[in-house]
């Protein structure tokens, strides 16, 4: 079905194929597993990296992922101080609905994948280097960050 209107289908479509890759490196059955690990994630990150560079972010994400990227955005609030994996991984569980079975550190890693393989590796590399250290191991190794191999510090 197409809604006429060029932007939004081509949204719709990248939208998909996102929520495709996110099930695929998650292992998930379908979209709706994807989805609930994607907006998990994403809301992690946003409110972890600040409001500039959530904008930032932001602006490289297709547009119905940039508005799950801002649901429920309060900027007051940010940044948040997560310094430790099982606290980031603490408030993905948060997040994520209770309806889906959802393992954090497994949606953490596919989505944060996704990220790193459909936008620009500078912005990637950029937001990664803002993590600390205890958080960058979720983080694909090949973004040339430090410490985002597992055990890296």
């Amino acid at each position: 079905m197409s809604s006429t209107v060029e932007v939004l289908d081509r949204t719709i479509q990248q939208t998909n194929l996102w929520l495709d890759d996110v099930a695929t490196y998650l292992d998930a059955p379908d979209r709706q597993t994807a989805y609930h690990a994607l907006r998990a994630v994403l809301t992690s990150v946003r409110d972890r990296i600040g409001i500039d560079n959530a904008a930032h972010l932001a602006a490289q994400l297709p547009l119905m992922i940039r508005g799950i990227f801002y649901e429920n955005f309060h900027p007051a609030g940010t940044p948040t101080q997560e310094e430790t994996l099982d606290a980031f991984l603490k408030k993905i569980s948060r997040l994520a609905s209770p309806s889906v079975d959802l393992d954090p550190h497994k949606a953490a890693k596919a989505v944060l994948r996704v990220l790193y393989e459909r936008i620009d590796p500078n912005e990637v590399a950029k937001v990664a280097g803002l993590f600390p250290l205890p958080l960058r191991s979720l983080w694909p190794e090949d973004t040339g960050v430090p410490g985002t191999r597992e055990g890296e510090a």
